[in-house]
């Protein structure tokens, strides 16, 4: 008789194990298939905000924060899932990668730079240094692919064919630039495909005040208040509007924006899904240049 309770005792205990089992198995593959749900939810999102830039590309000549790709779309049902997110304009930043274009460094856009730090609170002295330490890690990154046949190819360890920077966050490895240094200048800056032009309809006024020589910051921020009722139609009218002195460069300002970025969160169950993808409007459909779905 015991025997016999403990033989039922162990199948009972087999039985409850394996339904166990079969519960968690029940459970992973509904939070794949949420897991999944939720990426196809951020990959439409992409292809909306796509189909909004190219409608907006053949609507008008001009960008600015006033424009419907420019709202912030809140978490907002789809089916059994939601989605949300927001479009930021990336060619209204300074791009780093313009202080070397063609695999040299380009003066203007060092001493633009050189003045964003300064801006931001760099001494004179260490900003120019700070710069220069840019162009020295873009350009030797460049030879370091050159040596190791890396340079041929489309993808590699992070960097482009010409050793130009994918992310700000890369500064971090840039002598002299530590965390609170990137932090600071991460809403100024971008890593854009070189050469490429600033938007002055979405500039911030420390962007403006760096690329315009002898634009104090004050001014900046006085066109920037302007620019929220009525935006710059095109560069002549940007140039009419600037206080006597300052001077415009002659070359790499805009009021239409080409680069683009897609900062997003959807959701599907259990699942959450998170992502940032980099577009290019060149022409009238924007390419992806990168993406980080998570």
């Amino acid at each position: 008789m015991i025997l016999a309770l403990l033989s039922v005792a162990l199948a009972a205990g087999l039985a409850a194990a394996a339904l166990g089992d079969f519960g968690r198995s029940l459970d992973s593959v509904a939070g794949r298939q949420d897991q999944a749900q939720a990426r196809l939810l951020a990959r439409g999102a992409v292809d909306w905000a796509r189909n909004v830039l190219a409608d907006d590309f053949k609507r008008t000549n001009v960008d600015h924060a006033k424009e419907m790709w420019a709202v912030r779309v809140p978490p907002t049902p789809v089916g059994e899932g939601e989605v949300g997110g927001e479009i930021r304009d990336r060619s209204g930043l300074f791009n780093l990668n313009n202080l070397v274009p063609d695999g040299k460094a380009d003066p203007v856009a060092l001493a633009q730079f050189g003045r964003l730090l300064a801006t931001l609170g760099v001494a004179p002295a260490d900003a120019g240094r700070l710069a220069q330490a840019v162009v020295d890690w873009i350009g030797h990154r460049a030879d370091r692919d050159d040596e190791s046949g890396l340079a041929s190819s489309d993808a590699h360890d992070g960097s482009s064919a010409n050793g130009s920077l994918l992310d700000v966050a890369e500064l971090r490895f840039v002598a002299g630039f530590d965390e609170a240094l990137v932090h600071r200048l991460t809403p100024f800056v971008s890593a854009l495909p070189a050469p490429s032009r600033i938007n002055v309809n979405t500039a911030p006024a420390e962007v403006l005040a760096a690329v315009v020589t002898d634009l104090e910051l004050n001014d900046a921020r006085i066109l920037v208040a302007e620019r929220e009722r009525a935006w710059f139609r095109d560069l002549a009218d940007f140039s009419a509007r600037l206080p006597p002195g300052a001077q415009p460069p002659e070359t790499g300002l805009d009021v239409r924006s080409r680069h683009f970025a897609i900062i997003g969160r959807s959701g599907f169950g259990s699942a959450v899904v998170r992502m940032e993808v980099l577009l290019d409007r060149r022409e009238t459909w924007p390419t992806i240049l990168w993406q980080r779905i998570l």
